[in-house]
């Protein structure tokens, strides 16, 4: 290793020892200067010697590992609409480096590099990886299974995406260019694995590496089987089942965890056979010849295992495998009998629907811990879930026999609890969760139950058994369970119990906000914050003055309890409160305005608190939508509110800046976005939002992606409240400096696209006029050095955006056909026939595509057009491409949902850009996806760029526009295939 490299290393160690610093001015040091050279050639080669240096402390190591996936994460993916800053001979270095590395380095280490691999795997494998499989393969070892680990790690960390991948051809070639390489090898070493085990079976440590071996050899067994059944694997079905059983029913004390509360590798194996086994039942039944077998086993083993944490995977993987066996009407007459039901309720369901010691003592221990794992799940599962999932599938073929079977065992339990409560209470515990069980035949997360089985009078349940627990805050003492199911059950059948009864309970569950258990207050502010979004017919059931009384109590609750926090982290602990505060003012929309002086109050204090240490993004991006939703209804309600906004937010902000809390500055910037738009009716720009113009075009704000698409939403308010004040002190310029910068950028070019729709319907058109021919030169460059299909349609909706410009006197014609000439005479004919005609049809959005046919249609019948026959023989090529557009009733996105989906991709992202602004009653900010790098406020909305807000129709405009100039058009008309000269003449006909 050269001088120059451990120079590297030595850099990076120092640097990554600084990024886990208790001094955040020390670790944000280290984040910049990481982030600044992270951009030099062959930075990752000294990166990856650092992970893979044993005499580096181990957790510099685990800093680099960290720092390498999230680098892999931010800078291997490449397409055409974002740039590939990493040099062809680094990805060869990672490539080659990555699987050794895998085999060398310690599991948690492996964690991370796996994800790498991952990530590399997905871009890459096999067209530009396809040494990757017989990499892995030559690497096996027949005796070293630390290696054979790694190995197998890294192959499972490869295949297991396919999971969840489509069906796609691209997707089968993948998988049998596997198939062909890897199965041999595969099977020689699940076949030595079980013989060694054998051999080994009193040696716990060596066991416990065999059994690692097997845990993953049957992952990626479900993996390479989980699209289809390979020919092989089918041909080779009885050796592999035969070895699965063996295990799904192996006892050995030196193979077991010793520790109760987590599953070993023996346990996790197990797990990993059920799942292969309801694989097969559910895909490859005809073939499953073991089937029946398997049944029987996993029966016996459920009615068998321990009640210990560390076998809920198993639990629950098997109880999955006999849902979906019960499920199969093929299979019935293995559960039909009335005995048979009685006997997997009473042996199998009943005993794995009682709340284990382990929830209980987490209950009391760590709250939101107890909560988050109810309401998002384990890893593991839940064996609740899955006795619950268990009683759905035998619902589905024997309902009637179920639902009595499983009353009988309900009814006893309420019973039990109704002779003595204080001795009792799981019992109603566990009657309460099968209730739940047995009613729900179907749901979806956003409302609930939505199917019920008709056999259970739920509203009936509700009154007799539910409201006891909620009619008095201090009742259950002994028992605070069971507050916790009663609001659980209020929450799950929201969609089914009529509205007097959830208008009796929502006071109640007001009250409860403020008891004193974390978990009873916690789940009560989660089923206030389904009620006040849960729809029927359309409308909100609770509305703005069912909420006006009771707004001021329930927020009195949560804050109380957020200001007994003693630390930052501890305050940000509990989304679920601030994500119930946030729909309390989404709910009570201008009557939040009385209220609105305290909470602004309270929300600044905890603001000011989280910002010294952001640690939960979720309770952070809930605070700032809090924030925006205060805003902008006590600003709809009183404008002049806004002083008090100002006042209080803007301290903060600018601490904010100025201490650079990175994870906050996005929002921060789309707040102040919001508050400037409330001056809109002034039509001038407050002097602290002028004097705060400055520092916002620093170019060391622009190079933090996640600041982006938050900056220029704010310059857009600054644009829309003053475009004409900025154009006339000479502001416009540097803001098309922040253009220049955004144009050249793949990733970022939509965001100047939005920065300049902004200045060229905000500024006068003679202020627009003298940058014009920059911006198109600008524009023109990028198109031909790097065009993209993103590129060119934003560019064409902007071109139509600048032609709608004082539509009537053919102002915008003139002002962008003045430009294009000054470039170069008769430049704009060229670059509308061979880049702009091409990608018209594929702009996206209504008031997009509106503006697109009108710019394009006022061009085409404008006098300047019309009267040049370099331009006049492309009339019929625009026609035709705009009666293609309009004929084209598929629903089209939006422009920021399109632009963000091609640029990242992330479900989140695109269902962040799909908001609407006015759909805030069922806004859900799980969807609006929270991303490290930016989070777009739900509550903040887009400004409506719109050139030509006369026209509502673009057909009907359309035809407004060439009724005047048919006579010219005529020719081009009648040349137009058949079904455009169709159209464009009844939309002529029409106007």
């Amino acid at each position: 290793m050269s001088a120059g490299t451990a120079a590297s290393q030595e850099t990076l160690a120092s640097s990554l020892q600084q990024t886990l610093s208790a001094n955040a001015h020390e670790r944000k040091q280290a984040e910049h200067f990481l982030a600044s050279i992270e951009q030099t050639p062959h930075f990752v080669v000294p990166l990856l010697q650092l992970v893979s240096n044993q005499s580096t402390d181990a957790n510099v190591r685990f800093a680099a590992a960290l720092f390498f996936k999230n680098f892999v994460k931010r800078r291997w993916p490449q397409d055409e609409n974002t740039e590939d800053t990493l040099l062809a001979d680094d990805r060869q270095a990672v490539k080659r480096e990555i699987v050794s590395l895998m085999i060398t380095v310690p599991k948690n280490l492996q964690l991370q590099i796996g994800e790498a691999v991952s990530i590399i795997a997905e871009n890459d494998f096999p067209l530009h990886w396809p040494e990757l499989i017989s990499d892995l393969v030559s690497k096996l070892s027949a005796t070293d299974y630390h290696v054979n680990n790694g190995i197998l790690q890294t192959a499972h960390t490869v295949f297991k995406g396919w999971r969840s991948e489509f069906r796609s051809d691209q997707l089968y070639t993948k998988i049998n260019y596997v198939l062909t390489q890897f199965t041999e090898a595969y099977m020689q070493v699940f076949i030595t694995t079980d013989k060694l085990i054998d051999e080994h079976a009193g040696n716990r440590a060596a066991l416990q590496i065999l059994l690692h071996s097997l845990m993953l050899l049957c992952q990626i067994y479900y993996d390479l089987n989980c699209q289809d059944l390979p020919p092989f694997f089918e041909d080779h079905m009885a050796e592999f089942m035969q070895t699965f059983h063996k295990y799904l029913v192996y006892m050995n004390p030196n193979a077991e965890s010793d520790d109760d509360d987590v599953a070993g590798d023996l346990e996790e194996v197990k797990a990993s056979i059920c799942e292969i086994i309801e694989l097969y039942a559910q895909r490859y039944e005809e073939d499953f010849k073991q089937l029946p077998q398997f049944v029987a086993t996993v029966w016996d083993m459920l009615t068998t295992v321990g009640a210990t944490r560390k076998y809920d995977g198993v639990v629950s993987k098997g109880m999955a495998f006999l849902r979906t066996v019960v499920r199969n009407p093929r299979q019935r007459e293995l559960f039909s009998s009335s005995e048979s039901l009685k006997l997997i309720c009473e042996r199998i369901i009943i005993p794995n629907t009682v709340l284990p010691e382990s929830d209980e003592e987490l209950f009391e221990d760590d709250p939101i811990q107890f909560v988050r794992r109810d309401m998002e799940g384990s890893e593991a599962g839940s064996r609740r879930e899955a006795a619950a999932d268990l009683v759905r599938g035998l619902l589905e073929q024997f309902s009637t026999e179920t639902t009595q079977v499983m009353s009988a065992y309900i009814q006893k339990g309420l019973e039990q609890y109704a002779a003595n409560p204080a001795a009792h209470w799981r019992d109603k515990d566990v009657a309460l969760f099968m209730v739940t069980s047995v009613a729900v035949v179907a749901s979806v997360g956003s409302l609930g139950a939505t199917q019920v089985n008709e056999l259970v009078n739920v509203s009936d349940f509700f009154s007799s058994q539910i409201v006891q627990h909620l009619q008095d805050v201090n009742s259950d003492q002994q028992a605070p369970i069971l507050k916790v199911d009663a609001i659980k059950y209020v929450n799950t059948f929201r969609s089914q119990l009529p509205r007097n009864l959830l208008a009796q309970a929502l006071p109640l569950l007001g009250n409860h906000l403020g008891h004193p258990n974390p978990v009873v207050s916690t789940y009560a502010a989660i089923a206030i914050e389904r009620l006040l979004v849960l729809k029927k017919d359309g409308a909100l059931l609770f509305g703005p003055a069912d909420v006006q009384s009771l707004a001021e109590g329930m927020l009195g609750h949560i804050f109380g309890t957020l200001d007994s926090a003693d630390s930052p982290q501890k305050l940000a602990e509990n989304d679920y409160l601030m994500k119930t505060v946030m729909r309390i003012f989404l709910a009570s929309r201008t009557n939040i305005l009385p209220l609105a002086p305290a909470a602004l109050g309270k929300l600044a204090a905890i603001l000011g608190e989280v910002s010294k240490n952001p640690s939960n993004p979720k309770f952070s991006h809930f605070l700032f939508e809090a924030v925006g939703s205060l805003a902008r209804f006590s600003c709809a309600a009183d404008s002049s509110a806004i002083g008090q906004f100002e006042a209080t937010l803007f301290p903060i902000f600018q601490m904010i800046l100025q201490e650079d809390v990175a994870e906050f500055m996005p929002y921060v910037f789309q707040i102040l976005a919001q508050l400037l738009s409330v001056h809109q009716a002034s039509g001038r720009l407050p002097e602290a939002y002028v004097s705060l113009l400055p520092p916002l075009l620093q170019p060391t704000l622009w190079s933090a992606q996640g600041n982006i698409p938050a900056l220029v939403r704010l310059l857009q308010s600054y644009l829309q409240i003053g475009g004409g004040q900025l154009a006339s002190e000479g502001q416009l310029q540097p803001i098309l400096g922040v253009f220049q910068r955004l144009i050249a950028s793949k990733t970022n070019d939509h965001h100047g696209f939005n920065l300049l729709l902004a200045i060229s319907q905000f500024t006068p058109a003679e202020s627009l006029k003298q940058y014009l021919k920059a911006i198109l030169t600008l524009c023109l460059n990028r198109l031909q050095s790097s065009r993209t299909a993103k590129f060119t349609r934003n560019f064409a909706h902007y071109v139509a955006s600048v032609l709608c410009i004082d539509a009537q006197s053919e102002v915008g014609v003139n002002l962008f056909m003045d430009a294009m000439d000054s470039i170069q005479p008769n430049l704009f004919a060229t670059v509308l026939q061979n880049v702009i005609l091409e990608s018209v049809p594929s702009v996206v959005g209504r008031v997009e595509r509106k503006t697109t046919v009108v710019g394009f249609a006022l061009l085409v019948a404008s006098r300047r057009f019309q009267s040049s026959a370099g331009y006049k023989s492309l009339t019929g090529p625009v026609l035709q491409q705009l009666a293609a557009m309009l004929m084209d009733t598929t629903v089209k996105e939006t422009k920021t949902l399109a632009d963000r989906s091609i640029v990242d991709g992330s479900s989140a992202a695109v269902a962040a850009a799909a908001v609407a602004d006015e759909d805030l009653d069922s806004l859900e900010i799980e969807d609006t996806g929270y991303q490290a790098s930016f989070a777009r406020l739900a509550t903040l909305g887009d400004i409506k760029i719109d050139p030509c807000p006369q026209i509502s129709d673009p057909a009907v405009g359309l035809g407004q526009i060439l009724k005047p100039v048919q006579a010219q058009l005529g020719d081009a008309v009648q040349h137009l295939p058949a079904e455009a000269r169709q159209f464009i003449s009844q939309a002529i006909t029409r106007a």
